[in-house]
């Protein structure tokens, strides 16, 4: 099986973490490895199964690309987060368009809306709905069906005219059956002073009114929780932590600590520090909690918008409403207020209907073969590979790795800007090009009227 899939990088290369971050090979959130990942490892059936991967929005997908996968790829998987969004619409205009020309299977594994909580139909606030539909349509021309995050994306589907069981069906994140119909049971952990905390935030959301009483929940308990870490899900806080001259108005305006905060290049690294390291994960990311979820660690997800609520509720995430936040309200009292075995109820019946869905989209799957040990293909490939671990803040990295990470990013820097230099240089050809011909047009327009006028 040949099989090409949306994502920004391969989650079996260990990728050096100055390109990983500079180049922005996370789809811009590190959290959007989380279900190319979990695919990816439910697919690599054997060692005649290839994955290769395209980020659609940096691609040219024209004909000649479509021929191409057409001739070299069996299907084409197309994971997808919140993509119903008003910045998203143009990637998924062109990725309809993609799909239109394609001949091969065509398979969406998960979407959602994203719109903060109100009780507003996501169809008559959301701009651009006829993409959707077009995007929809043209995959359900090469496949059987659309796999939807959770019930609000699918009533917003419905609202569309699509129908439920037949047109889509809600499959929650794949992420959440990285190890199929098992969850690791969540640690018996003792809250306490000396408890490691991470916390992890929406950065869009920082700035919003509405937003405020959760930084000053997070900043009161940041300091009465001195072991606390702050994941850094976003690119731009990424780079931020990096280098320490990079984004530095995002700096800033940062009110935690930055020499705590740690993020990650690969899915294992992050998984693994969280089960190793944190006693409790908290915030207001979807793949923070996810990631908490698969590393066993005690979570409760705080949900602002749509998006994160419907995965949540369909997976039975722990959350805490985020309007009774006060100044009153600690740490002790999410965690007291939670139950974190609620995430196992259901889960082995959700993950025997997310097979299901793949298994009538014809996927073969590793659940569909039995292997030595349990040791899966890309399990066997995932212990291959020398992954960086932790991504440490620049602050609290020694004078040698910080040496280092400048000396590793200037060229891949130089690079970049060398690449937009020739981007530009060729963009002002072709504009002298065009300006060209118009030039010589007008001037044949002008013959051609003068020669009219003189012949009357």
């Amino acid at each position: 099986m040949r099989i090409l899939m949306r994502g920004a990088t391969d989650p079996l290369t260990a990728m050096d973490p100055a390109k990983f971050i500079i180049e922005n090979h996370t789809g811009g959130n590190i959290g959007n490895m989380t279900f190319t990942h979990s695919i990816a490892k439910t697919l690599l059936v054997d060692d005649n199964t290839t994955i290769d991967y395209v980020n659609i929005a940096r691609k040219n997908t024209d004909r000649y690309y479509a021929d191409y996968v057409n001739d070299n790829y069996d299907v084409f998987i197309i994971p997808l987060a919140n993509a119903f969004k008003k910045s998203g619409h143009e990637e998924l205009t062109k990725l309809a368009d993609f799909v239109r020309m394609l001949k091969i299977p065509c398979i969406i594994i998960g979407v959602s809306i994203q719109q903060v909580l109100s009780d507003k139909k996501f169809v008559d606030v959301y701009p651009y709905n006829d993409e959707v539909k077009l995007l929809i349509s043209n995959v359900l021309n090469k496949s059987p069906m659309i796999g939807v995050r959770g019930e609000m994306t699918g009533d917003y589907l419905s609202d569309l005219g699509f129908k439920a069981e037949k047109d889509y069906t809600v499959i929650g994140c794949p992420s959440m059956f990285t190890f199929g119909d098992k969850l690791p049971e969540a640690k018996d952990t003792k809250l306490g002073e000396s408890s490691l905390i991470c916390f992890n935030s929406k950065v869009e959301y920082e700035k919003r009114e509405i937003y405020q009483p959760f930084m000053e929940f997070a900043k009161r308990n940041m300091e009465a929780f001195p072991n606390m870490v702050y994941v850094q899900q976003q690119i731009d806080d990424i780079r931020m932590i990096y280098l320490d001259r990079y984004k530095r108005k995002l700096r800033e305006n940062k009110m935690y600590d930055i020499s705590k905060a740690v993020s990650f290049a690969d899915v294992p690294s992050w998984i693994n520090y969280l089960k190793d390291n944190v006693d409790f994960s908290v915030g207001t990311r979807t793949y923070g909690s996810v990631a908490a979820v698969l590393g066993g660690v005690p979570t409760v997800a705080i949900p602002f918008d749509k998006r994160i609520l419907e995965l949540t509720d369909y997976h039975n995430i722990p959350t805490y409403d985020y309007s009774k936040l006060n100044e009153k309200t600690t740490l002790y009292d999410l965690f007291e207020s939670a139950d974190f075995s609620s995430v196992q109820k259901g889960h082995k019946e959700r993950f025997e209907h997310y097979l299901d869905f793949l298994h009538k989209s014809e996927l073969d799957t590793i659940y569909d073969h039995s292997y030595e040990g349990g040791i899966t293909p890309y399990d066997k490939r995932i212990a291959e590979q020398d992954f960086y671990g932790v991504i440490k803040a620049y602050d609290a990295c020694d004078e040698k790795e910080q040496f280092k990470r400048y000396r590793d990013a200037f060229p891949i820097v130089k690079k970049i800007q060398a690449d937009e230099r020739k981007r530009a240089e060729k963009l002002t050809e072709e504009v002298a090009e065009l300006k060209a011909e118009l030039e010589e047009l007008n001037n044949e327009t002008k013959k051609s009227i003068f020669k009219r006028n003189k012949n009357r």
